[in-house]
C-alpha cells in the first residue's frame, strides 16, 4: 500500500523518536542511493542545533540531517490521556513530500528525481512563483517611462566640457538707393559666450552582507533605476531651460461654455501669433512641447477636432491621445513630455535650445575595509537656450 506523509505524529509517554521517522529516513536513504537528496525526520533534541523537536532534510546522499534545512517545528500535546506529537511544516513541506511519495510510487526514483530539488516537487505551480517572483522585480519602483524633449534641442559635442557660443547681428540691406548716392555700410557685430557643462552623478552602493543575503540582484535592479533617473533629471532640466523663453499671453484651450460644451478659445489663434513671430526672427518653427493636460485640451478642442469630431485633423488626433509625438495637419509637431509645466506650451525651432553633450563615465568599486560594493555614473551636459527669437512660451493655455 503506498505510504502516505501522517499530519500527526502518535508516540507513546517517555519516547523521544517515532518508528516512522525512523523507517523512513531508512527507506528513503536506501532507495535513492549516494549522491541523491533524501527527506530524513529527526524528532526530538538536536545537540548540534538551536532547534529542538525539528526534523531536517538531508542532502547529497548524507545519512545525517542538514540542519540548515528544517522541515517541520514539533511539539508533545497529550490528547486522550496520550502524548502526541504534533507538527507545523514550513512553506508546506508536507504537501511537497507526499508529492514527493506519489511521484516515487507512479514513476521509480530515477524518474521522479527530475522532479525534484531538494525535496521540493518542480511542477506547474512552482513555475508559476517563479514568474511571479520574475514580475515582482518589476514593480520595485523602476521607471519604464521614456523622455522626449531630446527632440526638441539641438546637441552640440563638448569632449572638453565647454563650448562657445558665437553670435553676430548684421545690419539690413538699404532699399530703394537713388541714383548717384552711395549706399550706407551695413553694420556687423559679434561676440562669444562660452558655457561649462554641469556635472549629473548617480551613486549607489551595497553592503556585502546586503548583495549576498538579497532575494535579488539589487544592485543590477538599482543601476537601471538610476541610469533612467539620469534620463529624467536632464530631460526636467532641459525642460527648465526652455521655460526661460520670452512668455506670451494664451487662452485656455479646455474652456467650454456652459450651453453648449463647445470650446471658447481656439488654439490657432495663439499658436500662429508666435509662429508669425518666430519666423518673423529669421527661424522655422519645428515642434510645439507641451505637458499632457495641455495636449489633451488642444487634441479635444472643438475648433481643432470640429463639431461631433468630424473636423480634418480628428482622424490625426483620435488615435492619438496616447501618443507622444503628434502630428496634426496645419501645426508644428507636438512633443508631450510631463516635465513641462501643463499651463505653459513651447513652441520653437530646434535651433533655439542647445545641449552641451558631453562624455559619460560608469564606475564600479569596492571598499574592502568598510565592506561595500559601489556604483556611479556621471554624466556632463548643459541645455542653453541659445537663440531667443526661436522659441516663445504660450502660457495659461490650460487650467
Amino acid at each position: 500500500m503506498k505510504t502516505k506523509i501522517p499530519k500527526d505524529w502518535n508516540i507513546q509517554g517517555g519516547q523521544v523518536k517515532t518508528a516512522f521517522a525512523n523507517s523512513g529516513s531508512r527507506a528513503a536513504y536506501q532507495a535513492l542511493g549516494d549522491n541523491k537528496n533524501t527527506i530524513i525526520f529527526v524528532p526530538g533534541k538536536s545537540t548540534d542545533s538551536e532547534f529542538s523537536n525539528t526534523a531536517f532534510a538531508s542532502l547529497n546522499g548524507s545519512p545525517l540531517p542538514d540542519l540548515e534545512s528544517p522541515i517541520a517545528k514539533f511539539t508533545v500535546k497529550t490528547v486522550d490521556g496520550l502524548p502526541t506529537l504534533e507538527n507545523t511544516f514550513y512553506d508546506g513541506f508536507a504537501s511537497a513530500a507526499q508529492e514527493l511519495a506519489d511521484a516515487v510510487e507512479k514513476y521509480g526514483w530515477k524518474d521522479a528525481q527530475r522532479m525534484i530539488a531538494t525535496a521540493n516537487i518542480v511542477n506547474t505551480s512552482t513555475i508559476s512563483q517563479t514568474k511571479a517572483l520574475n514580475i515582482l522585480d518589476r514593480v520595485l519602483g523602476l521607471q519604464t517611462r521614456s523622455f522626449f524633449l531630446e527632440l526638441a534641442v539641438t546637441k552640440i559635442p563638448a569632449p572638453q566640457l565647454v563650448f562657445t557660443v558665437d553670435e553676430y547681428a548684421e545690419g539690413s540691406v538699404q532699399a530703394k538707393v537713388p541714383e548717384m548716392l552711395e549706399a550706407d555700410l551695413i553694420s556687423h557685430t559679434e561676440t562669444r559666450t562660452t558655457k561649462t557643462l554641469y556635472k549629473n552623478v548617480g551613486h549607489i552602493a551595497e553592503t556585502e552582507e546586503a548583495q549576498m543575503m538579497a532575494s535579488h540582484n539589487t544592485m543590477a535592479l538599482r543601476q537601471d533605476k538610476t541610469i533612467r533617473d539620469m534620463a529624467r533629471l536632464l530631460n526636467s532640466q532641459i525642460a527648465t531651460e526652455m521655460e526661460t523663453a520670452t512668455d506670451v499671453s494664451g487662452s485656455d484651450w479646455g474652456s467650454l461654455d456652459a450651453t453648449y460644451h463647445n470650446s471658447v478659445y481656439s488654439p490657432s489663434s495663439d499658436i500662429q501669433g508666435v509662429v508669425t513671430t518666430i519666423r518673423g526672427n529669421g527661424f522655422n518653427v519645428d515642434y510645439m512641447a507641451v505637458h499632457d493636460r495641455v495636449a489633451t485640451d488642444f487634441l479635444t478642442n472643438t475648433h481643432i477636432r470640429g463639431q461631433g469630431g468630424q473636423g480634418p485633423a480628428y482622424g490625426q488626433t483620435v488615435m492619438a491621445l496616447n501618443q507622444n509625438v503628434i502630428n496634426v495637419p496645419g501645426f508644428p509637431t507636438i512633443i508631450v513630455d510631463q516635465a513641462k509645466t501643463a499651463t505653459i506650451a513651447t513652441v520653437g525651432s530646434k535651433d533655439a535650445v542647445w545641449l552641451g553633450d558631453g562624455p559619460t563615465i560608469v564606475a564600479n568599486y569596492e571598499n574592502v575595509q568598510g565592506g561595500y560594493r559601489g556604483w556611479m555614473i556621471k554624466s556632463w551636459k548643459f541645455p542653453y537656450l541659445s537663440q531667443a527669437g526661436a522659441i516663445r512660451d504660450l502660457t495659461g493655455v490650460s487650467a
